[in-house]
């Protein structure tokens, strides 16, 4: 459990007592990614593959006849002869969009012709991607205006490469998703329910095959556990997994539409997207092949250990990344809450012994301003937060008592484990002196609040 906890108005995660949530959200919740696979290091050391290799998973049968790759064995002129090109991605892995970027510039050099899918902004961003573009917008403005905190959260840092890379070759951006309200509305009420301009023309998904609802149902009872506690998820009855593949059925549909459009126009459509989504060919794949778009490849990235597992058909090729030490960065202690009708976040928890405390947040603080920063969405300061370098301090300013206040909020050096519900990792780290020396230096601005 992180430090910084966040609540959008609601718990992110069902409570103990769970009753079944409407599927949308379920499906939200659940980021679809490949199941864990089993190691394999001394084999894949063995074999050769390293990070940089390029395999078609399935291809190699025994350490010495791996038959490995410097590019995607079916060649980059072939694949940017497709309609579509899928490129998966676990959405927090810098690792991935490096991926990613690295091969949008393979595409691009064999076909100029090209567009960027994006799954994390529904279709009511894409004006703030059409003036990206254009260069009539800043990335701040982009930030804003897309309403990216609120739509996808991840840190933008890790997409802000391959946006700017778009920009930089004037190519298209679109924007593949839904909101999270008309996703919910096709879910329950069925996408044939509503007239096509509410549902942006979006089709009738086909029924998932065996397989895929298979998958599904593993990852739904793979997640249960880890989004509602001891007991959620089981016993599962036939109408509630239905539910459940539906829900991805239309998210795989939405999707598709829009890199369809992208195919209709010209383009070659290449699709940013989770893992689940891109892989054995049953996500998107399936979905575009009802629309017509037959001419689709997809590319993953993995783990040298994960990619020595991989089954064939998983994909049509897997990139070996080279993965990133595990670096959660500093965390803040705080419980956080955001409201409507008034701007900041109000601070509901403060974790024991954490930089939240030693800085002298109140349970009713309302932040407003992170590192300069203002602070209007829960995931803003959730991606803010690691990007400060541990053993620095950061400037946090909050309304308390209708007064505005600016507090410092020394982030220690920290080891790697860390009990969250005891506050551990920052006590051993730094004195407590110089914690109580630097929380009575802090600069405390008290003016009456606007």
């Amino acid at each position: 459990m992180p430090l910084l906890r966040f609540r959008p108005s609601h718990r992110c995660c069902p409570p103990r007592r769970w009753t079944p949530p409407r599927w949308a959200t379920l499906a939200v919740l659940l980021v679809l990614g490949l199941d864990a696979q089993a190691s394999c290091t001394s084999t894949a050391t063995v074999a050769g593959l390293a990070p940089g290799d390029w395999i078609t998973p399935g291809d190699w049968i025994t350490p010495g006849d791996a038959r490995v790759h410097t590019a995607p064995p079916m060649g980059w002129p072939m694949l940017a002869r497709q309609q579509v090109v899928l490129l998966g991605e676990q959405h927090d892995r810098p690792d991935h969009h490096r991926f990613q970027l690295a091969s949008l510039a393979a595409l691009h050099a064999h076909q100029p012709n090209l567009a960027i899918g994006l799954e994390m902004l529904p279709r009511e961003s894409q004006s703030a991607l059409d003036a990206w573009i254009a260069g009539d917008i800043d990335e701040a403005a982009l930030l804003e205006q897309s309403q990216w905190y609120r739509y996808w959260g991840f840190d933008p840092e890790l997409y802000l490469p391959v946006l700017r890379f778009a920009r930089d070759q004037a190519l298209p951006l679109k924007a593949l998703n839904v909101t999270p309200e008309l996703r919910q509305r096709l879910v329950e009420d069925g996408v044939s329910t509503l007239p096509p301009a509410q549902r942006h023309g979006i089709p009738e998904p086909v029924p998932a095959i065996p397989s895929y609802r298979e998958r599904l149902e593993a990852s739904l009872e793979e997640h249960a556990l880890e989004l509602g506690g001891e007991g959620f998820g089981q016993g599962f009855d036939d109408d509630m997994i239905d539910g459940f593949v539906y829900a991805q059925q239309v998210w795989d549909m939405a999707m598709a539409q829009g890199l369809a459009a992208l195919v209709e126009d010209g383009h070659l459509a290449v699709g940013l997207v989770g893992m689940g989504h891109a892989s054995h060919g049953e996500g998107i794949e399936a979905q575009l092949k009802s629309l017509g778009i037959a001419d689709v490849a997809s590319l993953l990235p993995l783990s040298a250990d994960d990619a020595c597992e991989a089954e064939a058909g998983l994909a049509d090729a897997v990139f070996v990344v080279r993965e990133d030490k595990h670096n959660e960065g500093p965390r803040l202690g705080v419980g956080i809450e955001s409201s409507e009708d008034r701007p900041g976040l109000v601070v509901t928890e403060v974790v024991p012994n954490s930089p939240a405390e030693a800085a002298g947040l109140r349970v009713g603080d309302r932040i407003l301003n992170f590192a300069g920063h203002g602070i209007a969405h829960p995931y803003q300061l959730k991606a803010l937060v690691p990007r400060v370098l541990p053993g620095t301090q950061a400037s946090i300013t909050v309304t308390r008592d209708q007064r505005r206040q600016t507090l410092t909020v020394s982030f220690p050096i920290v080891g790697p484990a860390l009990d969250v519900e005891r506050g551990e990792g920052t006590r051993q780290h730094q004195r407590p002196a110089l914690q109580q020396e630097q929380q009575q230096e802090q600069q405390q601005e008290q003016e009456p609040q606007e």
